[in-house]
């Protein structure tokens, strides 16, 4: 369909004897005469021309631009290419409200290829399969901007316009469109778009299936290992294509078109088949497919938590709970994240898990005691060369599975320190250039502060309140009609090499301080001494053994600790620790 502007001017080329105005007045009139609630300015144009004899076919399908000199400053972009990839249409919801509708196709032409974003209307040309794989279409007045994984693309707006070309329109056209470079799978690089690959299937990881956070349907994913004569990857089958690639065999060679990268969860780049690529299974061809190290793909199974190391994936764990930490929310740059740790235990080892956004909710009727098994997880670097057991988006979570062995598991003879090692750090090797680091220290608390330990807070927003002679005042929410307290305080601990200052927050000070804020919020105004937390409690506190974790910071001219967790650490498994880390560095 023409735009407006285009069907005008197509007029007044054929007609010279009218000017614009009498071809405005035309369209209106026509507008008037079917009915303004049917018919709008572009289809009203459209029939006046008609009326007038004029062919709405004389723009000429010739290309006026080529897809390689489109830049992100191109404005008004006509360019005449061949469909090579159709995207499914797609609805969603108007920030102002109403229900959009937004599709794609990939077009080439004999120097590259472009997405092409259609939207609303314009989506018809897919849903009413007036544009398939294989047409050939006029853009007309598109814009340019960056699109998915960065990758220019354009955009069909209100002035612009797409048509399918008629068969007598593509045989005058002289355009030989190149087939999309084969990329070698060493050769891949993150947000690659458009991607040909042909590889050796070396090891298939099975179909499963999942619900979506969007609509709650059900999706399939299919993943397997592939490799040439460059490289190996990961390559990720979604929905109707995981289920065309559900027979796959190890040794079937596949080419793979119009798919894209992104960087997996271990920082390996990964190829992600699109909706419009295409899969070509069973050539007849043979690659020379290097070797696949073993740790790099390798589901692991289940493993005792004492074994667990960097290099695992798809690796599944089962535990007794030893510990949980509250939730915590974070800022992303696509909206609001949270995160959740535990501590699990299995008897040979303890380790920190990490729940990230929905699986939060998976986790929140856990307890302290209860049983959990988690099947595809993944381990990172923790603190300061320490293991964490990530619950990735491919995890499954199953909370007190029969059959662990595990219902009889003595908790109290548990230490709360994960029993990874080489995450614990002296004091006096802390510098500069750990700061804004997590790190894990360990030693005997010899001052702590006289300060209040606590500080009223904003019950909305967490931010410390003001008090006037009006009340409480919240920097960000106003006045506060009942401020809520929350504890926080500092003490000094000190491992022999040397001493630094420890922050605490929340509810790791109140286990150390052993009351609530509430409970020394009550105490102090009973008493009239901010202190008096502290001189009732201090022997519960001075010259004990804790171990710390948390993250360096900067305070004036000083470093300290800003702590996320303490434990108090059995004093033989700790004698026992440093006798491992020793035969460690002897080996």
């Amino acid at each position: 369909m023409l735009t407006l502007e285009e069907t005008i001017q197509l007029i007044l080329k054929n007609r010279t004897d009218l000017d614009r105005k009498a071809v405005m007045e035309m369209i209106e009139q026509k507008r008037q005469q079917m009915g303004p609630e049917l018919v709008n300015e572009e289809s009203a144009a459209m029939i006046v021309a008609r009326d007038l004899g004029i062919d709405l076919h004389q723009i000429t399908a010739r290309p006026r631009m080529k897809i390689e000199d489109i830049t992100e400053g191109s404005r008004s972009v006509t360019l005449t290419a061949k469909v090579v990839g159709v995207d499914t249409v797609r609805e969603f919801s108007r920030s102002g409200g109403g229900t959009g509708r937004v599709a794609s196709i990939t077009v080439a032409d004999d120097t590259g290829r472009i997405r092409v974003v259609l939207w609303d209307e314009t989506t018809r040309l897919v849903s009413d399969g007036l544009v398939t794989v294989g047409s050939w279409v006029q853009i007309r007045n598109a814009y340019v901007k960056q699109g998915l994984r960065g990758a220019l693309e354009l955009n069909i707006g209100r002035m612009g316009g797409i048509r399918a070309l008629e068969d007598y329109e593509i045989e005058e056209l002289d355009i030989e469109v190149a087939d999309a470079e084969t990329v070698k799978l060493g050769e891949l690089r993150e947000n690659m778009y458009d991607v040909v690959v042909v590889f050796a299937v070396q090891r298939v990881f099975g179909l499963s299936t999942f619900t979506r956070k969007s609509d709650g349907s059900e999706g399939k994913v299919l993943s397997l290992i592939g490799a040439d004569e460059t490289g190996s990857a990961r390559i990720v089958f979604w929905d109707d294509q995981a289920e065309q690639m559900r027979d796959v065999e190890e040794g079937e060679v596949i080419r793979l078109s119009g798919a894209y990268t992104r960087k997996g969860r271990y920082g390996d780049i990964e190829v992600h088949a699109g909706r419009s690529s295409r899969i070509d299974r069973g050539l007849d061809q043979k690659i020379e497919a290097v070797e696949t190290p073993s740790a790099k793909f390798q589901e692991m199974g289940l493993q005792p938590i004492k074994s667990l190391s960097i290099e695992m994936r798809d690796v599944d764990i089962e535990g007794k709970v030893l510990k949980i930490f509250p939730a915590t929310t974070f800022q992303r740059e696509n909206g609001e994240g949270r995160v959740q740790n535990i501590l699990v235990t299995d008897g040979t080892g303890t380790v920190r898990v990490t729940f990230w956004n929905d699986d939060v909710d998976k986790v929140k009727d856990l307890h302290e005691g209860d049983i959990i098994r988690i099947r595809h997880g993944y381990i990172k670097e923790g603190f300061r060369g320490g293991v964490d057991f990530q619950v990735g988006r491919r995890a499954e979570i199953e909370i007190n599975p029969r059959g662990t062995g595990l219902e009889n598991l003595d908790l109290s003879q548990v230490d709360l320190v994960p029993t990874t090692l080489g995450n614990r750090v002296q004091i006096a090797k802390i510098d500069e250039s750990m700061e804004g680091k997590s790190v894990e220290i360990s030693g005997l608390i010899m001052t702590v502060s006289r300060r209040s330990p606590i500080y009223a807070a904003c019950p909305n927003c967490k931010k410390k309140v003001e008090e006037d002679a009006q009340g409480y005042t919240c920097p960000v929410c106003g006045p506060v009609p009942q401020p809520e307290y929350r504890m926080l305080y500092k003490v000094t601990i000190d491992d022999g090499t040397s001493s630094i200052p420890v922050t605490l927050f929340g509810q790791t000070a109140e286990e150390l301080l052993g009351m609530t804020a509430a409970e020394a919020h009550e105490l102090i105004t009973r008493s009239g001494k901010e202190s008096e937390p502290f001189d009732r409690n201090s022997h519960r506190m001075l010259g004990v053994r804790v171990a710390v974790r948390g993250r360096v910071t900067r305070f004036r001219d000083s470093l300290e600790i800003a702590a996320s967790s303490l434990a108090f650490p059995d004093i033989i498994r700790e004698i026992e620790r440093e006798r491992e880390r020793i035969g460690q560095l002897m080996r």
